[in-house]
């Protein structure tokens, strides 16, 4: 008897039906009918009803789903704490990023942990922000570091996906600058303004949106350039292709020296949190000192 079969068994037992349970165990039609025939062999009896459409539990399959489900969750338990022993030493914490976070804060972020907590071994996914929430959800990643605004829905389910306030940002318009070190662009000249926007679905791009209707400018932009990446749109805002709403925190050096200027005012601009998300489902010991010293470390900012 192979652990797949029992698998096998559970998919069906879900779909009733052969087609959508193979393409669900990712099998041919035909592999999978005869690994479900190979195990009621082996059971002795038949456990599906194959007269009705779609099929159904005979009364010793029925019996027999107790055995499989507590089996099936029994040996991933068992193979996940293996996973872990054998990690124990080198455990490696997985963390996905907004592409802004990952490149204006997370570097120094990590090495101001790492003086606390000592060597902390990460592996980085950079993604937009639904791909982020999509990695944590699925079980892909152990951490999630993501900007949060009331106005734009992440994560509801705090009880499954609780979060830590680690710092705060803001979104402020900026504009590249003349040879003189003027902005190229303002809210006050008349005629439109080019404008570098974020796809719709982008969290940036949501938040935005808000700060726009806010100063009352939609009337005044045009767009020329679109993507959801923040870096992408300071690069274009820097050669002067138009204006562009970034994260402060990945702009201050700019505005600094000066290449960059900032043309929005505090009422237009958006604070929005930092925040680090986990999965309750996930956990082992690098995780936990991990999270225990986000949440303290930010116990000032909650």
């Amino acid at each position: 008897m192979e652990v797949d079969w029992l698998e096998d068994f559970l998919a069906l037992n879900s779909t009733g039906v052969f087609a959508k349970a193979a393409h669900a165990r990712n099998i041919s039609q035909s592999a999978f009918t005869r690994r479900i025939k190979n195990l009621e062999h082996w059971v002795g009896v038949p456990l599906f009803d194959r007269s009705r459409y779609p099929v159904v539990l005979t009364a010793a399959g029925k019996e027999f789903r107790k055995t499989a489900h507590q089996t099936v969750r029994s040996l991933r338990i068992v193979k996940e704490d293996l996973h872990q022993i054998s990690r124990r030493d080198c455990e490696v914490l997985n963390i996905t990023a907004l592409h802004t976070l990952a490149i204006s804060f997370l570097p120094t972020w990590l090495k101001n942990m790492s003086e606390s907590i000592g060597s902390v071994n990460t592996s980085l996914s950079v993604e937009n922000f639904s791909g982020c929430v999509e990695s944590l959800m699925a079980g892909t990643d152990d951490f999630m570091l993501c900007y949060d605004h009331p106005a734009v829905m992440t994560l509801t389910d705090d009880t499954r996906f609780p979060s830590i306030k680690i710092t705060e940002d803001r979104l402020v318009a900026v504009s590249g600058v003349d040879v003189n070190g003027e902005a190229l662009f303002g809210f006050e000249q008349q005629g439109k303004l080019p404008f570098l926007g974020y796809s719709s679905e982008s969290f940036l791009g949501r938040l935005s949106e808000i700060s726009i209707e806010r100063a009352a400018i939609a009337d005044k932009l045009e767009l020329r350039y679109e993507t959801s990446v923040a870096e992408v749109q300071k690069a274009a805002c820097v050669e002067g292709l138009g204006i562009a709403w970034l994260p402060y925190m990945s702009v201050e050096p700019m505005l600094t020296t000066g290449s960059l200027r900032r043309i929005s005012n505090a009422y237009s601009e958006r604070t929005m949190a930092v925040k680090l998300y986990r999965s309750m489902e996930r956990s082992n010991i690098s995780m936990e000192r991990f999270w225990t010293l986000a949440r303290t470390l930010s116990s000032d900012l909650n």
